[in-house]
């Protein structure tokens, strides 16, 4: 009997640190909240293209021998995002040092403080760059690289925002703003003949805060 209790006392001081790893942590009460930096930003999306109608006439191109370039919305396949029914399709029939720009035809505006764009992009395994045309809230225009599209499928693709853009209000009453002005294409085939290339765009999503305001009062 004596024998039993002991080693039954043995096994619970042994499997005591167990239990302890696994008890769930506590709730923090509310005088425990931490404000961190990303608590700050939410997002939202800039273009869905979902109601916008894109058509050639929002592009251009450069025109060098033969080349030929098309954009339009579509609805199959789109991202895998939740409500996404439409999406952009482009193509391009070109080499290197030529060129695609679409146009949105709606302006694309932040008017709060943004830390990352993110893209939803499908590549088709071409060595084309994607960039975007951002005009910042002292109107200087910015050219974002977002990255090569030599991939297959939809792939989120974010590019952070530098201290270089500008975007803080300098006085309480003027609001600034930034602007996604363009999409930049350029094909990577080196090849000495051009050649066709596709990819599609998705949902546009901006982080964003809002803006610091000075609510402090100097007189005291």
């Amino acid at each position: 009997m004596k024998r039993s209790v002991l080693f039954s006392l043995i096994l619970l001081l042994a499997l005591l640190p167990v239990y302890a790893q696994e008890k769930p942590a506590e709730k923090p009460s509310a005088t425990d909240k931490v404000v961190t930096g990303d608590q700050l930003y939410s997002e939202f999306t800039v273009e869905d293209f979902e109601t916008t109608q894109y058509a050639d006439k929002d592009m251009s191109f450069t025109k060098s021998g033969e080349q030929q370039a098309s954009i339009s919305i579509r609805d199959q396949f789109p991202a895998p995002i939740s409500n996404s029914k439409k999406y952009l399709g482009a193509k391009i029939y070109g080499k290197q040092g030529d060129s695609l720009t679409i146009n949105p035809p709606k302006p694309l505006i932040i008017d709060k403080f943004c830390k990352t764009i993110s893209i939803w992009v499908y590549g088709k395994n071409f060595s084309g760059e994607l960039s975007m045309l951002l005009k910042d809230a002292d109107l200087k225009v910015h050219r974002i690289p977002i990255g090569k599209l030599n991939f297959l499928g939809w792939r989120k693709m974010p590019v952070t925002l530098s201290d270089q853009v500008a975007q803080e209000d300098k006085y309480l009453t003027q609001k600034r703003q930034i602007e996604i002005m363009k999409f930049l294409y350029k094909p990577g085939n080196t090849g000495r003949l051009p050649l066709w290339n596709y990819f599609y765009m998705d949902d546009i999503i901006a982080t964003v805060r809002e803006k610091y305001t000075d609510r402090q009062s100097d007189e005291w």
